[in-house]
């Protein structure tokens, strides 16, 4: 297990943002695209329950479900029920908890998680370090446990050391992640790489192309599992170091490229 505090050190040497071209124009025909929720296709909020969601993109993806067959797939560290309250689009492939939920297109279960008594102590030590220290907010999914610190950036050293307390009571079935301002505890075995894999060996996403983009650590793994399968990366916003290869500047223009996808031309130019 590769410890949160040690995450940089696989990525390559950082670069600016400026080295990463734009997307090229993607080929729908032959497209399978996989697309990260939160500082991807939403703005951060700082509350994970606060995020905005308009209905221009709703509509956009559920265009883009029907005009891929159904090779989409959002990649979230949110519950599946998130994901689906967020979208809307309940029956089609979707990975939640990075991967411990996975869905087919079409709603069958490939892979599910339950409250885990488990994770107890980790729970009352989440709750403990949310309790005193203002602003840091606990996400509880009965299989992962995350802390955000987004409202309290203070706080980061009492929650890497609760992250770190909460590991060791969980033990080794389980990991740490680091992400934007938050540290979740999750399922060792679960990432979005290999939800990604997963999903590109069923229909409809079997001999497509896979395209990734998301924003966060937490997505690293489906970008070199995109990569290794000839497809492409794209990182939205300017963290650097990253294995994507291309980028889109925010959340904005990522759902700006994903409606361009929908209209026949010349494609819109991102700089």
């Amino acid at each position: 297990m590769v410890s949160f505090l040690a995450m940089n050190s696989a990525l390559p040497a950082a670069a600016e943002p400026a080295a990463l071209p734009p997307p090229p124009r993607a080929d729908t025909a032959t497209l399978a695209l996989f697309v990260d929720i939160d500082g991807t296709l939403l703005d951060i909020a700082a509350r994970p329950d606060a995020v905005i969601v308009e209905p221009a993109l709703r509509a956009t993806l559920a265009a883009l479900h029907e005009l891929l067959r159904g090779a989409l797939a959002p990649l979230s560290g949110r519950s599946l029920r998130s994901v689906d309250a967020l979208l809307a689009l309940p029956s089609v492939a979707a990975a939640g908890l990075h991967g411990a939920e996975l869905r087919a297109n079409g709603g069958d279960s490939l892979a599910s998680q339950r409250l885990n008594p488990e994770l107890d102590m980790a729970r009352a030590r989440a709750n403990e370090t949310a309790s005193t220290h203002p602003g840091v907010i606990v996400e509880d999914t009965g299989a992962a446990i995350a802390l955000h610190y987004r409202s309290a950036p203070t706080a980061e050293i009492a929650v890497r050391r609760a992250a770190i307390d909460m590991l060791d009571s969980a033990g080794s079935e389980y990991e740490l992640l680091q992400g934007n301002l938050v540290i979740e505890l999750k399922p060792a075995h679960a990432d979005k790489g290999s939800a990604l894999a997963t999903l590109m060996q069923s229909l409809p996403f079997v001999g497509r192309t896979p395209w990734m983009i998301g924003d966060d650590l937490t997505d690293e793994d489906a970008f070199a599992e995109a990569n290794a399968l000839g497809g492409v990366s794209i990182i939205v916003g300017p963290r650097r170091p990253t294995l994507a290869r291309y980028a889109l500047p925010d959340p904005g223009a990522a759902r700006a490229w994903l409606a361009d996808l929908l209209e026949p031309g010349e494609p819109t130019v991102f700089q």
